[in-house]
Order: structure tokens, then C-alpha cells, then sequence
């Protein structure tokens, strides 16, 4: 195909049909703007958005919607939309076309660029690399998200859950995500970390095709009011009590007897890390103080350090070891004069199915965290969201494959 001039080619890059034509472009060089105009034929007739029937045009006026930028000029197209006269529904005003949507500022092709920015960028830098307002980027992003929420997320073979909390800003207004633990798609994101969330759920559940019924087990934190939520609200499901969590609690314990005994022993200063690290991740000097700690038998931090080794050995043993090997990890804390251990010892028997679940199964939350560290990613390139509606939004974007993928076309 050989074309011969501008309006012709962007005719057809615009993909402009009957019975609509590229009248005339603008250019404004001094401020890099490029307006096209779109006008229809004297005489086109429009279809009833109500009937269907071809209708006579009452009247018009122009849109003005923001196109890509072509060679780095900020395109608009002005679209001449017609009101139409119909003989049964009377006066209506043809609100959009193929090239963008009822409501929007912005065409499909813009809306989608947008759309895929905001997976790698915060919306203010969005904001400053198109030149305009989040607010109006916020109501894009809200749109197609929503739409998502409404068509891709289907809970009918959704058994097994997993539940994390997050925060828009650091100590500010935590959501509970649910994830559905077999497809790791993001299903529900509600605010607050209380036992209603769960109330929340249930109800979710029957709108999204599902059933409370159909859930056989959650996979989260030993937080009292998520359990009580869980048992409320879903009796015949079980808790597995996620293995970072468990670990997370003993880690705690260490570090507590380590600040305890830090204040006899200015050795331990500033070694805080060295208790809490994997051994395969620590420097050969970090090695060489552990050990020397390790060989002071005194050290009840260097105690309680080897007794998280020895606690960390239950998920890599045989099912059938499991119970008896616990229970002597169990009686030789009970031996000690470490409190934060024998602490960590009631938690344990405070939630003793959900936690052998954990060992027995092998059962972690994994993906939930996946998702949380995305989403503390993006948290953290827009310096948190003071909006927590939009802090929702980006979660279930980048927590649901399905609504991720809504705004392609």
C-alpha cells in the first residue's frame, strides 16, 4: 500500500471507517501537540444503543481524547459525536467508538500503555512520563481493575487458601490478602486484619461461584483473630500454620535471650544478625565468631541458637519421627532456663494441630509471601499509597494474572 500524505497514513494507522473520516490535522510545534480531527459524512446514519435502529443525526460536538504521542508530540483526536433522533427512545448521544470508551480522557491503545506501566512504574512517574494527571491515571487503572474483579475471578474450585496482611505504608492501614493457594491468584483483598475479613470471604466465596463448604484448609499466621475468624466462619476447614511464621516466632526467641544476656556480655553487641541467619548465608568471619560463641558453653544465646538448629531438622525428617522427635525437642527446652524458648514452647502447644499440619505436610504460605514482596515493591516505589481503595486496586492487579491481563485488546 503507498500512501502519499500524513492524513492518509494516519487514517489508516488510525484504522478511521466509515462512515467516519480524518478531516484535518493541527500542528502545534511550540507545544509539541498534534490535534487530529474526525468528522463523519454528511448524511451517515447511527444505530439505536436501545433498538439497534438505524437513526437520522439531531446534533453533534466535538471529544477530545488523548491519543499515543506521535514522534514525541502529544496526539489528540477530535471526534466529532453525533446525537441521534430515534423515532422510539428519542434524543441519545452516541457516547464512544472503537477507538476509545464512554467516560475515558484517553484511547483503548493509551489506556493499555498506561495499563502496562503501572506493573513496573509508581503512578506519579506514570504521571511525569505522559504528562498527566494521576488522578485521572488512578480512575484508568481503577476501571479496568474493577472490570477485572467482576469478570476473572471465579472461586468454584477454590479448596485451599492462603492468608497474609500487608500495609499501604509502614503501620498504616493493613488489608488481609486471600490467595487462592492452587492457582496464586490474589481472590480477595479486604481491609483490616480482624476476624471479620473472614466474614468477608464466606460471603465472597458464594458471589464468585464458590463455597464455604468446598474450603479444606488455610494456610496462615497463628494470629487470634485470623483463627477466630477461620473457625467462625469456615468450622469444617482446617489451619496450617505457615513454616516462615513458626520460624519467624523462634527467631524472636533467640534474639530476646540474646538482648537479655547482651548486658553481661559486650561480646554479643551488634551480633544480632549472625543468631538469625541461615549458616549457609554467613561470611567466613561471621562463621568464625558464631563458632567461638558456639564453643563458650556458658553463651545461653549460643543454647537457644542450637536449639533452633535442632528445631529447624523437624521439616526435613520422616513423617512417622515427627511427634516423638518434637516432643524431645520439647522436654530438653523444659530443662532450660530459656523463657523466651519455653514461650515459644506453649505457642506451640497452644496451636499444636495446625502447627504439626506444617511439619507433616510441608504446606507454606509461600506464594502469599511472593505476593506481599511484589506488592511492598510497588508499596515502596509510589513511598506508600495514602488511598487505601487504590492500594487494594494495585494488589489485586499485581496478585491476579486474569485482571492483570483484563486491559489487553
Amino acid at each position: 500500500m503507498e500512501i502519499t500524505n500524513f492524513t492518509d497514513a494516519l487514517s489508516v494507522l488510525l484504522e478511521v471507517e466509515k462512515p467516519w473520516v480524518l478531516t484535518k490535522i493541527d500542528l502545534h510545534p511550540k507545544n509539541k501537540v498534534i490535534d487530529v480531527f474526525i468528522d463523519f459524512k454528511k448524511g451517515s446514519v447511527f444505530s439505536c444503543m436501545h433498538c439497534d435502529e438505524l437513526c437520522s443525526v439531531h446534533d453533534s460536538s466535538f471529544r477530545r481524547i488523548r491519543h499515543l504521542d506521535v514522534f514525541e508530540f502529544q496526539c489528540y483526536l477530535n471526534i466529532r459525536m453525533p446525537r441521534i433522533k430515534c423515532k422510539e427512545h428519542g434524543i441519545k448521544t452516541i457516547r464512544s467508538t472503537k477507538l476509545f470508551r464512554d467516560g475515558s480522557h484517553y484511547t483503548f491503545l493509551l489506556e493499555n500503555k498506561i495499563m502496562r506501566l503501572c506493573a513496573q512504574m509508581s503512578m506519579s512517574a506514570i504521571s511525569k512520563e505522559i504528562n498527566e494527571s494521576d488522578c485521572n491515571l488512578w480512575r484508568v487503572f481503577k476501571y479496568y481493575t474493577s472490570k477485572g474483579i467482576d469478570e476473572a475471578i471465579n472461586l468454584e474450585t477454590t479448596s485451599r487458601i492462603a492468608v497474609d496482611e500487608t500495609a499501604t505504608k509502614r503501620g498504616h492501614n493493613y488489608v488481609t490478602i486471600f490467595t487462592d493457594m492452587d492457582s496464586g491468584d490474589v481472590i480477595l483483598v479486604e481491609e483490616g486484619r480482624k476476624k471479620d475479613v473472614f466474614k468477608k470471604l464466606y460471603g465472597w466465596l458464594f458471589d464468585k461461584g464458590g463455597h464455604p463448604q468446598k474450603i479444606e484448609l488455610f494456610s496462615m499466621d497463628m494470629s487470634k483473630s485470623y483463627k477466630a475468624g477461620r473457625r467462625e466462619n469456615f468450622p469444617n476447614s482446617e489451619d496450617i500454620y505457615d513454616r516462615f511464621h513458626i520460624k519467624k516466632m523462634l527467631n524472636e526467641a533467640v534474639n530476646k535471650v540474646r538482648s537479655k544476656e547482651v548486658k553481661e556480655m559486650d561480646t554479643l553487641k551488634r551480633t544480632k544478625y549472625i543468631w538469625l541467619k541461615n549458616e549457609s548465608k554467613l561470611k567466613a568471619d561471621e562463621k568464625e565468631k558464631l563458632n567461638e560463641f558456639i564453643n563458650e558453653e556458658s553463651c545461653l544465646t549460643a543454647q537457644a541458637y542450637k536449639l533452633k538448629l535442632a528445631f529447624d531438622q523437624i521439616w526435613k525428617i520422616q513423617k512417622y519421627a515427627i511427634v516423638p522427635y518434637l516432643n524431645q525437642w520439647i522436654n530438653t527446652v523444659q530443662k532450660t532456663n530459656l523463657e523466651p524458648l519455653k514461650d515459644f514452647v506453649k505457642a506451640i502447644e497452644n496451636n499444636y494441630e495446625g502447627i504439626m499440619l506444617s511439619f507433616k505436610t510441608g504446606i507454606t504460605n509461600a506464594i502469599a509471601e511472593g505476593i506481599n514482596s511484589v506488592v511492598q515493591l510497588a508499596r515502596s516505589r509510589a513511598r506508600g499509597f495514602k488511598n487505601l481503595e487504590n492500594f487494594k486496586a494495585m494488589v489485586y492487579f499485581l496478585g491476579n494474572k486474569e485482571i492483570n491481563a483484563i486491559h489487553s485488546f
